[in-house]
């Protein structure tokens, strides 16, 4: 039972993701047309500098920035309602 619950969410997430990408894509050609270029509306959050770590041993530094677009969103969201026909 639980194998298949994983299973589901997997087929969910690669849905979401490739949604993601394809509405990623088809908001970069819209920005090429001048009537369509809000659809490339971009909204970006996350952390400007990274975040440094030094523990003496290790050392690493940490910078997370998200960039999404409206296409992406509705590319997501397109993935979602894939996932529900195919399930």
């Amino acid at each position: 039972m639980a194998n298949q619950k994983t299973e589901q969410f997997w087929i969910l997430l690669l849905c979401m993701l490739s949604g993601l990408t394809v509405g990623y894509f088809v908001g970069n050609l819209c920005d090429r047309v001048s009537f369509l270029k809000w659809m490339n509306y971009t909204g970006s959050f996350g952390l400007d500098q990274p975040v440094q770590v030094d523990l003496g041993v290790i050392w690493f530094s940490l910078q997370v920035k998200f960039k999404i677009t409206l296409t992406a969103i509705l590319g997501m969201l397109a993935g979602v309602f894939v996932y529900k026909k195919i399930k």
